[in-house]
């Protein structure tokens, strides 16, 4: 899924086969989905601000190791990146540590072909900012495109849509990334 320069194909997301899972593999990730989905809003509703910050930095540790994700690593992940304030806390400690991209990549392209449909546009969306912070146009248009296509009102694909329709340097948007602190992205400030 990467060329000789260890950067995804412009292609590859557009052409994702649907995943072959086994009824068991099927029945595993849709528990671990209730069950993610369940503990974050039950964190959520105990103090919102502690939940998605301990939720970012979970997903963040978990895409440092280099082992594949489990259903309960994927499950998180899908609910961290639905959670708007969540995901914008985790875009920025990935910003701030650009030498785990790559390697941030890798995971979340895994990830992308495993998941349901609901959460193709939030990866896909994720994939395509980490990619364009690393100057990687073309995996990033293939991701937006991507994202648009499973949903078209997907508010960060619809603004990464324009910026490269604008042809906007993604140094613009790490500007803004490093403008907002981790706990203002967690508070909506973003």
């Amino acid at each position: 899924m990467q060329n000789k320069n260890n950067e995804p194909n412009a292609d590859t997301l557009l052409d994702l086969p649907a995943p072959l899972l086994s009824a068991k593999q099927a029945k595993q990730r849709e528990n671990h989905l209730a069950k993610a989905s369940q503990a974050f809003a039950d964190a959520i509703g105990t103090d919102a601000f502690v939940a998605r910050g301990e939720l970012a930095q979970a997903i963040f540790d978990r895409l440092q190791g280099e082992l594949e994700f489990t259903w309960q690593d994927h499950a998180q992940l899908c609910v961290g990146l639905c959670d708007i304030r969540t995901r914008d806390g985790l875009l920025r400690m990935i910003h701030d540590s650009p030498e785990l991209r790559g390697q941030f990549l890798t995971h979340l392209l895994r990830e992308l072909v495993r998941s349901q449909e609901e959460f193709v546009a939030p990866l896909a969306t994720v994939y395509a900012g980490i990619a364009w912070l690393e100057g990687q146009a073309e995996a990033t248009r293939s991701a937006v495109d991507h994202a648009l296509n499973i949903d078209s009102t997907y508010s960060l694909a619809q603004l990464l849509d324009i910026a490269l329709r604008h042809n906007v340097p993604p140094n613009v948007w790490s500007s803004s990334l490093a403008a907002v602190s981790f706990d203002a992205c967690l508070k909506g400030a973003a």
